[in-house]
């Protein structure tokens, strides 16, 4: 089945029902869009997708920021047998046409303001941009939007597809190079869905979700739009996160769930009002990793554990802490229903015990099929039918995940094995740690060293702290895994999943 044929039958019911909001800075809802308006929306960009020749096994790029035009678009491009390759505005030039070219688009749907700011993406384009809010004139192969869409009349449903069709095509956040293309199909996306959502989470259409991600990667395409899409839930959708108008919001607009990354909880958990929250049940996380001790201080203050999850572009979501029963701190839950997950020995591809460091492999309909283009990648990355992740954890005997890091952030310390992720749990459950990052800096004598980057809280005197960090580092941890040298930052770099970039942490001077 098309998965947009999934959010069709959905949609389809109680079309008086409002799907979507749109939440201003201010905290005022200025427009809603019913599951009827929707559908004749969506229908409308269907026809005009077909009137332009998009069909199967074309690909479709999308840059509309956070709008009901976006989501629209995005079950036009499914329902017409395409692709959808989501843009990241905030890239560079170079790195979006890189993006482009390896797609090979035949469509590019954006906004007026990238164009402007990047006139050269035209050419790293097969086929016509639609644009919208234009001001003046169009250079040549670009179309206003509102043109294309008042020139058909909506009644177009979505064709059926494979549960193997490619439905996204996503790129890869890498530090190095250029981003591979994980394409992920219908029965991808709908297996992994159902399986988070539904059956783990117990979405359905009465809850409200506080939409604060960019709706560009699998958290906030994936799983706040289409999951919105498949479940019928509203989505409240605030361009940009805010903590003080996010936690006002979450009474004000009677909100249900909210998803989030690490750095938007360790902010709220410094917002000083807090509501009642008489409405809240789930808080969820993921993208990266949790410490602790931001899931302690945002449990005291709003009284909700956070339900952390784990996943990847390559795989969607692998893991989640359950809704009902225990949440560990510093754990990414269990593996989800039909999801394999195990932990194996990187070289030898022995599977280990638990409690034992080694890679996480899964297996599972959520995985998908191969990097884009790219066979010699596809092939390192399986390993006998599981896709090897490139993170380390361990799993307990009775099935809970911890992420330790990424094997090639492993930091190795005459020869002896050190995880970051270790390392960063007993710093920052220092009172005077806001957050930090661990990582290996070269050492002649034992090949690497540990260096801990700080970033303390308001007040903290650094020379004081660091006294503090290095008695506690020598109280629980073994002397090699102890930080030699330690710098104190205002922030850590992160990316805009709010992953620390620690290629670009200040390792010198």
């Amino acid at each position: 089945m098309n998965l947009a044929q999934a959010f069709w039958q959905r949609l389809g019911q109680q079309p008086a029902r409002v799907l979507l909001e749109r939440l201003e800075p201010s905290g005022e809802v200025t427009w809603q869009q019913t599951r009827g308006a929707f559908v004749e929306e969506a229908s409308r960009w269907m026809a005009a997708l077909r009137a332009a020749g998009i069909g199967p096994g074309d690909r479709v790029a999308l840059s509309l920021g956070k709008s009901a035009g976006l989501v629209a678009a995005h079950v036009a491009v499914l329902g017409v047998g395409a692709g959808a390759v989501p843009l990241n505005a905030s890239l560079t030039p170079r790195e979006l046409a890189a993006v482009l070219a390896q797609a090979e688009v035949r469509l590019a749907i954006t906004t007026a303001d990238l164009l402007a700011r990047a006139p050269e993406l035209r050419a790293a384009v097969r086929g016509p941009w639609w644009v919208t809010g234009e001001t003046g004139p169009l250079p040549a192969d670009t179309i206003p939007l509102a043109s294309v869409l008042t020139a058909v009349a909506p009644g177009v449903e979505p064709i059926d597809r494979d549960d193997d069709d490619l439905a996204l095509l996503l790129f890869t956040s890498g530090t190095t190079g250029v981003p591979k293309g994980v394409g992920l199909t219908h029965g991808n996306l709908r297996a992994n869905l159902h399986a988070l959502l539904v059956d783990t989470w117990e979405m359905c259409e009465d809850d409200r979700l506080l939409h604060a991600l960019p709706p560009h990667h699998l958290h906030g395409l994936g799983l706040g739009v289409y999951g919105t899409l498949l479940v019928g839930n509203t989505a409240v959708l605030l361009e940009r996160f805010d903590a003080s108008v996010v936690v006002r919001a979450l009474d004000a607009q009677r909100i249900t769930v909210f998803m989030g990354v690490p750095t938007m909880y360790h902010r709220m958990a410094e917002v000083t009002e807090v509501g009642t929250l008489a409405t809240m049940r789930l808080f969820a996380c993921g993208s990266a990793p949790l410490s602790p001790e931001t899931f302690r201080r945002f449990q005291d203050r709003f009284g909700f554990p956070i339900i952390e999850r784990y996943g990847l572009t390559e795989t969607g979501i692998n893991t989640a802490n359950p809704l009902h029963g225990r949440h560990r701190p510093g754990s990414v839950g269990l593996p989800l229903p039909g999801v394999d997950l195990g932990i194996f020995a990187p070289q030898t591809g022995r599977q280990l015990a638990p409690g034992e460091v080694g890679e996480i492999w899964v297996r599972g309909p959520n995985v998908f099929h191969g990097y884009w283009r790219n066979p010699e990648a596809t092939a390192a990355a399986f390993c006998n039918g599981w896709f090897r992740t490139g993170d380390l954890g361990t799993m307990t005997a009775d099935g809970y995940v911890t992420i330790l890091g990424r094997i090639k952030e492993l930091i190795i310390v005459g020869g002896t094995n050190v995880t970051p992720g270790e390392v960063e749990t007993v710093l920052e459950g220092e009172p005077g740690v806001a957050e930090c990052a661990v990582v290996g800096i070269p050492d002649a004598d034992l090949g690497e060293r540990v260096a801990a980057f700080v970033v303390p809280r308001q007040g903290e005197d650094p020379h004081e702290l660091e006294r503090r960090l290095r008695l506690r580092a020598e109280q629980q941890l073994a002397p090699y895994k102890c930080p030699r040298q330690y710098r104190f930052l205002p922030v850590l770099p992160r990316n805009s999943m709010g992953k620390v970039e620690r290629g670009k942490l200040p390792l010198q001077g």
